[in-house]
């Protein structure tokens, strides 16, 4: 009903059915109906279903909850970006963080995930946006895409906490006086998006292949009312990160684990097609290269 034959489609790894427990109170990137078919028949051919995705094969199959039609021109060498990592990144910013103008945000990773945080945490108006990733072009990039600075990890090593906070401090108030304003230490909000090391890096190399450094440092930097957003994969299944008991149970500090960022692909898919049409989200330089 939604999906016509002939219709360009994005297909998220998330469906969004609209009436299931989690679409019903707003949550459409939970959405609990997640199954999809084991086979279908195309032209007299068995195919496998497959989530999301799409650009690993010709044909694909999916229930017509995962799939968003979009009526623009963009090319579809941009538009593939939004389907996983462009809709997590982006929706950090835009949808779980409570990114605001004036805030300062630290994106902890400068990849295809971080970048999209990074334009989005401008288009909502952060005067503030620290990157943090190892890898010197994609510093370059970040600063081109609304990074107003950047940061090297392996370059600050055990002082990237220190360093992330000095350079957040007192930005807003101008003053280190509580009862004027200021006093708290850390950026409004922290953002992760680095992950483990799959495969061996081929460019510069990150402090820890495991991913598991970036997530404990983010959470110690977020300062104690801000709000630390993760959405990161691939850590070693027994890792761990710590944290005082109390500041887990009963203190202002908001962590919210990603879940495709809380992007609604129904409802984001054409907001964020709309920023891309207008110039004020740039997805042409995220996307500069296409493969056969």
């Amino acid at each position: 009903t939604k999906v016509q034959v002939g219709d360009r489609v994005i297909t998220c790894q998330h469906a969004q059915c609209g009436t299931c427990f989690a679409c019903l109170r707003g949550r459409g990137d939970r959405c609990v109906n997640n199954q999809v078919p084991s086979f279908a028949s195309f032209n007299g051919m068995e195919v496998t279903g497959a989530l999301g995705g799409g650009g690993f094969t010709e044909v694909s199959v999916v229930p017509e909850e995962f799939a968003t039609p979009v009526f623009t021109d963009i090319p579809s060498v941009q538009l593939s970006n939004i389907s996983c990592v462009g809709s997590c990144g982006f929706g950090m910013a835009t949808t779980m963080a409570p990114v605001e103008h004036a805030s300062d945000v630290v994106v902890l990773g400068a990849g295809i995930v971080g970048m999209h945080a990074i334009q989005g945490a401008r288009i909502r108006g952060a005067s503030q946006v620290i990157a943090v990733g190892p890898i010197r072009y994609r510093r370059e990039l970040a600063l081109k895409l609304g990074a107003t600075a950047v940061v090297d990890p392996d370059v600050e090593k055990d002082n990237l906490v220190a360093k992330l906070r000095e350079m957040c401090t007192n930005k807003a108030t101008k003053t280190n006086r509580r009862f004027a304003g200021g006093g708290y230490v850390g950026p409004d909000h922290v953002i992760e998006a680095v992950g483990g090391d799959r495969l061996p890096p081929k460019t510069e190399r990150g402090p820890d292949p495991t991913g598991v450094l970036p997530l404990q440092q983010g959470w110690d930097l977020c300062s104690i009312v801000g709000t630390y957003v993760t959405c990161s994969i691939g850590q070693p299944a027994d890792s761990n990160v710590t944290f005082p008991a109390a500041q887990w149970a009963d203190a202002p500090k908001h962590f919210i684990p990603g879940s495709q960022g809380g992007f609604a692909a129904r409802k984001e898919i054409p907001r964020l097609i709309r920023l891309i049409e207008t110039g004020q989200f740039n997805m042409a330089a995220m996307a500069p290269k296409a493969f056969p």
